[in-house]
């Protein structure tokens, strides 16, 4: 079969394909990390490409296009920064990691006698940190080079152990590390920590490079089935590696002093990097293929950092409820809370719980892709130029973009604002209904009655003409996105109503409703509250938490207790399976419609 030469602006990047191969999958191949929130089906339009040479020119869908000829394609935005959430809630945890160093000095074998030298490393090690030495396991990887580090510094030398096991022996008491990892399903976020004192050294982040196999976990799982998990195991375990590589060069740490990498995901995120098939996830009764901790050799995943490294992995509630989850409940003590609170985590997927110290259930719902901007027309992530907020100034629609840069579509923060600002204006009615520019009624919606156009046979209003846009393109609110909107928030408001019958409270006795994650962070609680997604009565009670996933995976890695937490906290949290709940459909269905004012 024929091959061609794919040529990829403004990277520079070369590819030589197999005719018929998609620019996507050229793209993939040559290591762009494509956004590609649908998978490669043909449905987001979000990969688009320009064919600046090539049989047929202009701009087309890269899933779409077969490469039949030489081509030179311009990838648009490839520079374009994301918007990614990395503060969370702080705790104030004794700094106490499951990684630790000794100073020891190790005696030397007597002339006559025959003890090994790991044996005399396991006295001394005894003797300074109080394990039996029969505790102590061999370490063939420390033994390798025990000779030539001891003899090279006169027996006197630095051990870290991880528990009661010998990882690596140093000539010195230098600095030590541990980094700690929130693998979100778009996007991943690295924390260099100072494994002594706590101090945060560095953080980093990126989109996660499996977005190009789909936008959501779905895509993602049906990829890894059809295809194995090893692809998307070996990209997200690379986009890990350049996350350590970036966070040691800019704080000027040596990689091989890194000894713990804490890793919480969703539970299809945990999965995939593991490498383990998520078959169990998305077939009844979707539970997954392990819930406990993991504490595991950090080489076994291809993960580079210091000899004897481990990758420490949060425990899973339930299939759709994943060691994120288990990140925010540590980093918000939710084990020891008096009052009735409810934590959500709104991000390509809604992940609630509801309790208190006394008990606390958890559910799982489809919410974010219409947040994330997946099944939104002009939808995006939170990138520069997307429209982060918006609302009427009395008759006046007005905006904010991400950056101050010109729109070029809508993220999470934005779609919420729109669709509360149209259901105030009467253009959108509570069924979710547009009205037509000729039903304009009201101030507000007679002065941007221009702005309600014909969409496919359907009202759309223009949040951005195409003169005002980035691209050239306007920036439109479709009746079908007000639909997304209704299904993405009447899941997650059922949710709540159904994990609140589950404990058997009524929504006024919730005191504090915590929004984690980036969309919480930014979204307007009023605006969640007008559109029904959070019930009204608790519009007064909400605090936006941040990316306290992370942040309960750094509390993991600097203290070895909490990470022990985290495993009765997974074992006592109760999951509610709303897709098998007998109440489900009808409580889903009353909450399709928006609140009335």
């Amino acid at each position: 079969m024929a091959k061609y030469r794919v040529f990829f602006l403004p990277d520079e990047v070369e590819i030589f394909v197999e005719e018929g191969t998609t620019v996507l999958e050229a793209e993939i191949q040559a290591g762009l990390n494509p956004d590609a929130p649908c998978g490669g089906k043909g449905t987001c339009g979000k990969c688009l490409v320009e064919i600046m040479d090539g049989p047929v020119q202009g701009i087309v869908k890269a899933c779409d296009t077969p490469v039949t000829a030489n081509l030179t394609v311009m990838v648009p935005d490839a520079a374009r920064e994301h918007s990614i959430l990395m503060d969370g809630a702080k705790r104030n945890i004794a700094i106490k990691p499951i990684i630790k160093t000794y100073d020891v000095v190790v005696e030397r074998c007597p002339f006559g006698e025959s003890s090994s030298d790991w044996e005399r490393v396991k006295a001394a090690v005894s003797k300074a940190c109080g394990v039996d030495e029969k505790d102590i396991p061999l370490s063939v990887e420390v033994v390798e080079n025990l000779y030539k580090v001891l003899n090279e510094n006169d027996f006197k030398v630095n051990v870290v152990m991880c528990e009661n096991e010998i990882i690596d022996i140093r000539a010195n008491n230098d600095p030590y590390y541990v980094m700690a990892f929130d693998i979100g399903t778009t996007t991943v976020v690295g924390y260099l920590l100072d494994a002594a004192t706590g101090e945060q050294k560095a953080v980093k982040s990126m989109v996660n490079p499996q977005s190009q196999y789909g936008a959501d976990v779905i895509q993602r799982a049906e990829y890894a089935l059809e295809d194995g998990p090893a692809q998307l195991a070996k990209v997200i375990r690379n986009a890990l590696n350049e996350l350590i590589k970036d966070a040691c060069e800019e704080a000027g740490v040596d990689r091989k002093d890194l000894y713990l990498v804490s890793i919480v995901g969703n539970t299809c995120m945990h999965h995939l990097f593991a490498g383990i098939s998520p078959g169990s996830l998305v077939k009844a009764p979707y539970n997954p293929a392990i819930s406990e901790p993991m504490l595991v050799d950090a080489k076994y995943y291809s993960i580079k950092i210091g000899q004897g490294g481990k990758a420490m992995i949060l425990p899973n509630i339930a299939g759709f409820v994943g060691a994120d989850t288990i990140g925010v409940l540590l980093a918000t003590e939710f084990d020891i809370l008096e009052d009735t609170t409810l934590v959500i985590d709104i991000g390509t997927n809604g992940e609630m719980v509801l309790g208190n110290k006394e008990r606390m259930v958890a559910c799982s719902t489809a919410a974010g892709p219409a947040f994330e901007g997946a099944k939104i027309h002009c939808g995006m992530r939170g990138a520069e130029g997307a429209i982060d907020h918006c609302k009427f100034d009395g008759t006046e629609f007005v905006y904010s973009t991400i950056g101050g840069a010109k729109p070029i579509g809508i993220c999470g923060s934005g779609l919420m604002d729109i669709i509360a600002a149209l259901l105030e204006a009467g253009i959108v009615e509570d069924s979710g209904r547009m009205i037509t520019a000729d039903e304009a009624d009201g101030e507000a919606a007679e002065a941007n009655a221009h702005r309600i156009i014909d969409f496919g046979g359907k009202p759309a209003f223009v949040l951005a003409f195409a003169e005002e846009a980035g691209d050239g393109d306007a920036v439109i609110i479709t009746q079908q996105d007000v639909r997304e909107v209704q299904l993405a928030k009447s899941a997650m408001a059922a949710g709540i109503i159904l994990m609140a019958d589950t404990l058997g409270v009524k929504i006024k006795d919730i005191k504090k409703v915590m929004i984690a994650g980036a969309f919480g962070n930014y979204m307007d609680p009023q605006s969640a509250c007008r559109i029904g997604l959070i019930p009204m009565e608790l519009s007064d009670r909400i605090e936006p938490i941040g990316n306290a996933a992370g942040e309960g995976s750094k509390i993991a890695a600097l203290n070895a207790q909490e990470f022990y937490r985290s495993a009765t906290i997974g074992a006592v949290a109760e999951f509610v399976e709303l897709a098998t709940h007998p109440d489900f459909n009808d409580t889903y269905v009353d909450e399709m419609f928006f609140p009335e004012e």
